[in-house]
């Protein structure tokens, strides 16, 4: 069969999955609810009996005041010898601040606030999404009769959210800002936050028969206002947020005011054109079927490529309380996580503002490097950071963890190498790549013949005892230069640049990993011991594949055994779909596929958010915090089932490692490859067939 004709019958075997579904109510956080996005607005439209709580929030709205500035004293020499002395008091008055009265210790996203719809009489029963176009409905029990409305969302105008509501049924709306919750209030007022101001109007007829509009406008210290109203016009609902300080009955368009009719016919369109463009997949397991679909759609709303880089939620925050770790920039998985769907999934533009976000930070980058590692050419970026840059909390590990600019260095390579855009790698990247490479450099001491890392972190491992954070050539840590080594390189040949001869010296003369009876230890001499949430230690095999794992086959085998026995009970939700995807590495597809309906069934229940906390006992103990919800979970477990379909070992396509063999029929099309190319493939009662397109 001609190459392109097997591709085109392949990707015929992906039909459209079932829409997402929703029973009602829906009434114990927000997060429970119906979402939908255009990059910048989120909407969550959630609640119960005859109230439809459609949650707003905005991935642009922080207030940026606080944070940690890089100091002179937070040298790398200076850390290493707080460290090796055991002196505690001196390594944390390292990283020490001291918070003026009246300002906030630490940047963070806002919580915006809510559009509360009262349809008299109702029962709010069901509802459902089509990820495929982004129209989502809700049945509601009114007058002994079910009735159904409409809600889509568009990135027409700015951003717009509509609902349509059956002929003849009565609804009211009003606003809601968060500075009425008081956890909010008790919050924001200390630093300088006053209340919104709400207004209404639907009494002078401007706004024509039956139309009616109301909203409130609030002032962000130091920062642009913003304002949510909504505008009623007989059955039709439109929602918007805008960052202004508007107290008007109108929304802005200029020209006659949309209807439903063409934010539905928007919302078709973009999720039309998303789908055509990247992978799809069809497994025979209705849960995993509906992680892919819905986690694919999620990462398509939160991350459009004309709005805001995602953070830990997305555009999807909070009304009623402040916002989990500030809804941030967590460089040490998760915004990878977050973003690891464009690549297989071939939605390179997607990943185009994230990185515009992080390279007009260079300057503030290359200052830290300067404070850092004691020289001029590097680039150091913090673990957890706001939308420009600076550092948030004082947790020290986090913010040495230079595996976070490396983790970014390998992301930008990776675009380049599934997208193909040279120019990218020759204006931007390439310098980036090699910023992070000579602070590893820098970092790097002779050792008993060889390369080393005299002190790292493993990420997140040990932060209240000193001598446990951090240690001696950190697996991750290595993993991460061997990666950055190797992406120099082959960025070099493809630019026709003379590689620096250092980043051969590190690939020949810094060890892989840290050895031991283990296996893969976490440090040198320190094995992994525990159950622990970041599988770090074993990044050597995914996402980096630096490990050779036939010439360490007896040193990954026992790495795996000693990571299956640790077991689960300290795993959050973000770090499941990441153990799935080292299930497939391993050749278990069992495994792989228990584990993402291990993550359905705890993590996200029929609420469907994805939660960092399990949302109920029999998994893991964390368990405390079951209402924060994160995006990283949702996107990696979307990607881990890409690679079930497709996945690398020593640098080698292997399909279909992660699909159990009771899979009678599985197919996947459109998913990329390095190099612009992509693939499509099935496995038919256990024959497997692929095409692959250039």
């Amino acid at each position: 069969m001609h190459i392109l004709a097997a591709a085109c019958a392949l990707a015929a075997c992906c039909a459209a999955g079932a829409p997402v579904e929703w029973v009602f109510p829906r009434t114990g956080n927000c997060h429970e609810g119906i979402p939908f996005a255009d990059g910048t607005t989120g909407v969550l439209a959630w609640g119960g009996g005859d109230t439809l709580n459609l949650t707003v929030g905005r991935a642009d709205l922080w207030d940026r005041r606080g944070g940690y500035p890089w100091t002179d004293e937070q040298s790398y020499t200076n850390i290493v010898a707080a460290v090796r002395s055991g002196d505690a008091a001196r390594l944390y008055g390292l990283f020490a601040k001291t918070v003026p009265p009246g300002e906030p210790r630490n940047p963070t996203l806002l919580p915006l606030g809510r559009v509360v719809v009262k349809i008299p009489g109702a029962e709010l029963l069901r509802g459902e999404l089509d990820p495929f176009t982004g129209m989502a409905s809700i049945d509601f029990a009114l007058g002994g009769a079910t009735n159904r409305l409409e809600a889509a969302m568009c990135r027409w105008g700015g951003g717009l959210f509509a609902v349509r509501f059956p002929e003849g049924v009565d609804f009211r709306a009003e606003v809601v800002p968060s500075m009425e919750s008081p956890e909010v209030r008790q919050a924001l007022e200390p630093v300088g936050f006053g209340d919104a101001e709400k207004w209404r109007d639907g009494e002078t007829g401007a706004l024509g028969p039956g139309g009616e509009s109301c909203g409130f406008a609030w002032r962000i210290p130091g920062d642009r206002p913003v304002s949510v109203r909504w505008w009623r016009n007989g059955r039709e609902m439109l929602v918007r947020s805008e960052r202004l300080f508007a107290k008007s009955p109108y929304l802005m368009w200029g020209g006659p005011p949309p209807t439903f009719e063409i934010v539905e016919n928007e919302s078709r369109a973009y999720w039309d054109a998303f789908w055509r463009e990247g992978a799809r997949v069809e497994v025979p397991d209705p849960v995993i079927q509906r992680i892919f679909d819905y986690g694919m759609y999620r990462f398509g709303a939160m991350t459009d490529p004309r709005g805001v880089p995602a953070g830990l939620q997305g555009p999807w925050l909070e009304d009623d309380k402040m916002i989990p770790w500030s809804g941030d920039y967590h460089f040490n998985i998760n915004v990878q996580e977050c973003y690891s769907p464009a690549y297989r999934g071939g939605h390179f533009a997607h990943l185009k503002p994230l990185f515009e976000m992080i390279l007009s930070w260079r300057g503030a980058l290359r200052e830290n490097a300067r404070r850092f590692a004691g020289i001029e050419n590097g680039y150091v970026l913090p673990h957890s950071v706001d939308d420009r840059g600076t550092c948030i909390g004082g947790f020290w590990t986090g913010t040495i963890d230079h595996g976070s600019t490396a983790w970014v260095a390998d992301m930008m390579w990776r675009y380049v190498e599934y997208s193909g855009d040279t120019a990218f790698l020759r204006d931007a990247a390439y310098d980036f790549m090699k910023g992070a490479m000579n602070v590893y450099i820098a970092m790097a001491e002779e050792y008993e013949g060889r390369l080393s890392i005299p002190l790292g972190p493993s990420p997140e491992w040990g932060a209240d005892d000193v001598r446990e954070a951090v240690g001696r050539d950190p697996s991750f840590q290595l993993a991460l230069a061997h990666r950055l080594a190797r992406d120099l390189l082959s960025a070099a040949a493809l630019l026709g640049e003379t590689p620096d001869p250092a980043w051969l010296d590190v690939e020949r003369r810094l060890p892989p990993f840290a050895r031991g009876d283990g296996g893969i230890m976490l440090f040198e001499g320190r094995p992994f011991a525990a159950s622990h949430r970041h599988h770090s230690h074993l990044a050597g095999l995914y996402p980096f594949d630096t490990v050779d794992t036939v010439a360490e086959a007896a040193a990954v085998a026992a790495a795996r055994e000693r990571w299956i026995a640790c077991g689960t009970s300290a795993w959050s939700g973000w770090c499941v779909p990441w153990a799935s995807v080292l299930c497939t590495h391993f050749g278990d597809a069992a495994r792989s596929a228990r584990m993402l309906r291990d993550w359905d069934e705890y993590f996200c229940g029929d609420g469907r958010a994805s939660h960092h906390d399990a949302i109920k006992p029999g998994f893991t103990q964390m368990t405390w915090r079951p209402w924060i919800m994160q995006m990283d979970g949702q996107c990696a477990a979307a990607t881990a089932v890409m690679e079930m379909m497709v996945h690398e070992v020593d640098g080698r396509v292997e399909y279909f490692r992660g699909c159990p063999p009771e899979w009678k029929r599985v197919s996947f099309s459109n998913i990329a490859l390095r190099g612009g190319r992509r693939v499509s493939g099935s496995r038919i009662d256990g024959k497997a067939e692929t095409a692959v397109t250039e």
